[in-house]
């Protein structure tokens, strides 16, 4: 584990994220090795380590290292903005959970992050401990979290699914100053001014297939609950898109809620399309965080990686006009190639320039077109 890679991935990380020498060697090899293989097997892993140790030792090196790091959120939020060239420009937020079952265990992280080239760069991740949705002071917890790391970054809209809804959550939000755009479940009922009920699917049975609709004035989820505005539209499958949105031009509302799927492209990514995060046999809710922060570099350096060498090379288009890999695959691709191919100084010192606020030179790439 101690090739000149791994120690040049050490070296940029270290600016960020402050560890014994020995852990941020396990950490860089994590993230080269999981790029390689695209598991986190943690015995898969450790047969892949370019390491004279048994396998035996190097799996159990890599047990220690979640079994007692924690990394921080701030560090990695920071690199992660720093890495991406975030900072500066209005965020778009969207909150989602990915969960998944270990057994009888459930693995539920709620995820917030920023859209950026219609994906979604993760940024703060609580792992719930339990099934089901999150509560309103889990949302907030993380929101907070975010400001006060980034205090002076404005927020253009935070973009949530049907789950993310309650009177609680949207003041809070409303309070703040922080614009939203929430799906709710087109059967709930809501509140004009005079304080009568209305269901929204009676409000939009006239409308047709594929076409919209904005109800005039402000409406309530709830008595008592923040004013919001409802923007409808039918989709071509007969269901009903409704979403509730305060400091959110309506007529921009539908376009700014489709960037929401950026945060649903993330978590195919980490999981079995990308870097295989359900294979993971880690249940304890401290080390999956620990292992979700590991994976979002990871999938970082592939994305940065992918984005530049879809400018210089764009992947080629199937018959039906998309791509026929995603910006994220081809990075990982680009990435495996370079380093099967590539001599260890090149790759390591495209790593450094991935890892930092730059693009990678183009004749360090060039082998692994």
């Amino acid at each position: 584990m101690h090739d000149h890679i791994t120690q040049s991935l050490s070296t940029t990380l270290k600016k960020h994220i402050p560890l014994w020498r020995t852990r941020q060697e396990t950490l860089s090899c994590l993230i080269i090795l999981i790029l390689r293989t695209g598991t986190v097997s943690l015995w898969r892993l450790a047969a892949h380590a370019n390491s004279p140790a048994k396998t035996l030792s190097v799996h159990r090196r890599f047990e220690r290292f979640f079994q007692h790091i924690h990394l921080d959120g701030k560090d990695v939020a920071h690199l992660l903005v720093s890495m991406m060239g975030l900072s500066g420009k209005p965020w778009t937020l969207a909150l989602d959970r990915t969960n998944w079952k270990f057994g009888r265990v459930h693995i539920n992280i709620l995820v917030l992050g920023v859209i950026y080239e219609n994906l979604c760069i993760p940024l703060l991740w609580v792992p719930l401990g339990k099934a089901g949705n999150s509560n309103a002071d889990e949302r907030i917890g993380l929101l907070k979290i975010l400001l006060h790391i980034f205090p002076a970054q404005k927020i253009a809209c935070v973009l949530g699914d049907r789950e993310f809804i309650g009177a609680l959550w949207l003041s809070w939000m409303h309070e703040r100053g922080l614009p939203f755009a929430m799906r709710v479940r087109e059967n709930i009922h809501i509140w004009n001014a005079d304080q009568s009920a209305e269901k929204i699917c009676d409000k939009a049975a006239k409308l047709k297939r594929r076409k919209k609709m904005i109800l005039p004035g402000w409406w309530y989820l709830g008595p008592g609950s923040t004013p919001v505005q409802i923007v409808i539209m039918r989709l071509k499958t007969g269901e009903l898109l409704v979403l509730a949105i305060r400091g959110v031009a309506p007529k921009r509302a539908l376009a700014l809620y489709r960037e929401r799927w950026g945060i649903e492209t993330l978590f195919s990514c980490l999981k079995k399309r990308g870097l295989g995060f359900e294979s993971t046999h880690m249940s304890l809710p401290r080390k999956i965080s620990t292992l979700m922060a590991v994976l979002a570099i990871t999938f970082c350096m592939a994305f940065k990686t992918g984005l530049w060498v879809g400018k210089h090379l764009p992947p080629r288009k199937k018959k039906h006009g998309f791509p026929a890999l995603s910006l994220f695959a081809l990075g990982v691709n680009v990435l495996r190639k370079a380093m099967a191919v590539m001599k260890e100084s090149q790759i390591s010192q495209c790593f450094i320039q991935i890892c930092s606020n730059k693009n990678p030179r183009k004749p360090l790439l060039e082998k692994a077109f």
